[in-house]
């Protein structure tokens, strides 16, 4: 999705009927879209921004319909649940082509349409004839029987479980139970955050099962490009459409900035689109808004749009965009983003047990709802060292570089999750025998770090 130069433009606004008519002969492109005129689909240029009113419910236009399903899972062995919108006026007698759309870590099914604004997004973009009639899909993309963590950081695994969830259960049962056309060229996937990863790693993981694949502010799952793009590269179908977008005050936005940049040395279309904001529901339905115009058409008749915002690869700086802090327009907090105990507060209690010590130093127990971390702290001079157990994540987490002010602490350490280092800032205040701390999580580099 590279932009066209004007000779490829005159040359494939000559050409786009005779290649329409032949790829509805054998069957490539629905049949519901050779109404629509394909020189007049040819002119379309996304704008660089959905219109202010994009999510508003109009009155006066046709709604689509949500449903909450329950398949049977056999691979994570329970019943689950899934949202399924289908479009205004929909016909069982139709075949629709059909979009998963995942959602973020700590969300569930209803977050797409209770956070965010699918339903209403594609709603409108349907009357207004800029997008296909599709279903949607809505899945819990958390594949475990158990109930959500209350440490985010130790679910990470169930959402890579999902993938055989998503191929094996729950795909067959939408395509045993609504009218889709059970064809690659008709499925897309895409998703925020962790969804965001999701639908990059398993579209691009399954290139015979998805021809339109995005990511929006995608989280550290999102696999690296030395093991996605020799996927892309080996794979004997083509990709309609390959979406990444971020925020460019997004602190996630170094995974998808590495994917775009190896994509591009590669000379693998796709389009890379940047928003203003940060890791936000704004910035999500803009994307789907932008990205929904595209899918479904025949290939290179819609021209991309150009990024709003910018960014040059540098990491961006602690804090920003993250939910429930300053940044972006409108940051929000928890459900659907890097919430679930991402950035929280905590009060720490001295163990005592007969330790006389007193200040900073010392063994600490931290409670996080059920969990018990041990935080033991060193004190030398203004210097502040020691180590963090939590018994949801492997290993002892020793810290440097800490601080010590009066009664304030601080100290950070490095995590790293599929290649991109997160560093986990606490500060505190001491208070007798407690300490009243908070966690923060920011993004970092690539390599590098613990």
């Amino acid at each position: 999705m590279n932009r066209l130069n004007k000779l490829h433009w005159k040359l494939l606004i000559g050409c786009m009927l005779c290649a329409a008519l032949a790829q509805i002969a054998i069957g490539t492109i629905p049949a519901g879209q050779a109404a629509v005129p394909t020189a007049a689909a040819s002119t379309l240029t996304l704008p660089n921004h959905a219109p202010a009113d994009f999510i508003q419910v109009r009155p006066d236009i046709p709604k689509g319909k949500l449903d909450t399903i329950t398949y049977n899972s056999k691979s994570i062995g329970v019943d689950r649940k899934a949202v399924v919108y289908t479009p205004p006026n929909y016909d069982p007698d139709q075949k629709y082509p059909v979009l998963y759309l995942m959602h973020g870590i700590g969300g569930n099914e209803t977050h797409w349409t209770t956070l965010c604004a699918a339903n209403k997004v594609l709603d409108n973009l349907i009357a207004d004839k800029k997008a296909v009639p599709m279903i949607i899909v809505m899945p819990n993309g958390r594949a475990s029987a158990e109930p959500p963590s209350k440490n985010f950081m130790s679910d990470f695994n169930y959402y890579a479980f999902f993938e055989k969830d998503l191929l094996q259960d729950l795909m067959p049962y939408i395509e045993s139970h609504y009218s889709v056309k059970a064809d690659r060229g008709y499925r897309a996937i895409a998703g925020l955050s962790m969804g965001g990863g999701q639908g990059l790693n398993f579209g691009l993981n399954n290139i015979d099962k998805f021809a339109w694949v995005g990511g929006f502010s995608s989280a550290p799952n999102l696999q690296q490009p030395d093991v996605l793009l020799p996927k892309i590269q080996q794979a004997k179908e083509k990709l309609s459409l390959l979406w990444i977008g971020c925020g460019d005050k997004d602190n996630l936005i170094t995974g998808s900035w590495n994917l775009h940049q190896g994509l591009s040395k590669a000379e693998i279309d796709h389009v890379w689109y940047v928003d203003t904001g940060g890791h936000e529901v704004l910035v999500w339905n803009n994307n789907l808004y932008l990205m929904a115009q595209m899918l479904f058409k025949p290939v290179g008749s819609v021209t991309p749009p150009p990024s709003i915002g910018k960014y040059n690869g540098e990491p961006v700086s602690f804090g920003m965009g993250m939910p429930g802090m300053a940044g972006g327009r409108g940051a929000m907090g928890g459900r659907g983003a890097m919430g679930g105990g991402t950035n929280a507060e905590f009060t720490a209690l001295r163990e005592k047990n007969g330790n006389l010590s007193k200040g900073a130093a010392g063994k600490w127990l931290v409670k996080d709802g059920e969990n018990e971390m041990k935080l033991e702290l060193k004190v030398d001079g203004s210097k502040l060292t020691g180590t963090l157990v939590n018994p949801q994540m492997p290993g002892a987490i020793e810290f440097k570089d800490g601080k010590i002010e009066g009664e304030k602490i601080s100290f950070y350490y490095m995590r790293q999750m599929n290649g991109q280092d997160f560093k986990i800032l606490w500060t505190g205040t001491l208070s007798g025998d407690e300490i009243k701390l908070k966690r923060e999580v920011g993004g970092g580099t690539p390599g590098g770090g613990r």
